[in-house]
């Protein structure tokens, strides 16, 4: 009985050991990970990371894209305000995505004093308004139906013709009246295309010496303002 007791525990400590070494191998279901990774198909293809490289992006983030303003339109400024601009926008560099357009008001309502015939009636009827304290007008000498009357002022609209011509009959003038005339007067405006973030930002800067002016989007043929 001893001697089966003694063979009996040399084979299981024989089985044991074969075990340990992995002669018999494993029937755990806990296999640890080198030996599923073994498992694994391709197993040349595959890379053990560490938590810092798997929360870094592998792939290229793409950058986002500079807003651009495709095409911005400043105006309008009178021919003697031209060299001051044109020499702050040169700063900005822009070359043949800076040009400058004409621009027209057109104003369409006058009101006027009808001709007084000749030369000589209009000087008399000019020293009548110079003693009731007007000096704003001028003598229509073209050769129009208004030659040798007299322009008390020219506005776009009917309602500041009206206006004035309520201001004046207070003033003591009554022979005027309000007509069609047109009278055009050149204006210019510039207009900046494909202005990156950074050149507007400059351009604002430039802008804010220039308050009367607006901004606005361009039209890219010149064109008439009423």
């Amino acid at each position: 009985m001893l001697r089966f007791f003694f063979w009996s525990l040399l084979i299981l400590n024989a089985f044991l050991l074969a075990f340990n070494f992995g002669y018999l191998g494993h029937w755990s279901l806990d296999t640890h990970e080198p030996e599923r990774l073994k498992k694994q198909h391709h197993v040349d293809q595959l890379k053990l990371m560490t938590a810092a490289e798997a929360l870094t992006p592998t792939e290229p983030v793409s950058e986002k894209k500079a807003e651009v303003i495709a095409c911005l339109e400043v105006g309008n400024f009178q021919q003697t305000e031209i060299p001051r601009i044109e020499e702050k926008l040169k700063t900005l560099a822009l070359g043949d995505r800076q040009s400058r357009i004409n621009i027209v008001d057109v104003a369409t309502h006058m009101v006027f004093i009808p001709s007084q015939g000749s030369k000589e009636g209009a000087d008399k009827k000019a020293g009548e308004l110079r003693r009731l304290g007007l000096n704003d007008f001028y003598i229509v000498q073209d050769q129009s139906n208004l030659r040798w009357g007299i322009s008390l002022g020219v506005f776009k609209t009917e309602e500041a013709a009206k206006l004035h011509l309520n201001n004046l009959s207070n003033k003591g003038v009554r022979s005027a009246r309000i007509g069609p005339r047109t009278v055009s007067t050149n204006k210019f405006a510039f207009q900046l295309r494909t202005l990156s973030v950074e050149e507007k930002s400059k351009y604002d800067a430039i802008k804010a010496g220039f308050p009367a002016q607006e901004n606005r989007n361009c039209q890219l043929t010149p064109y008439s303002r009423s």
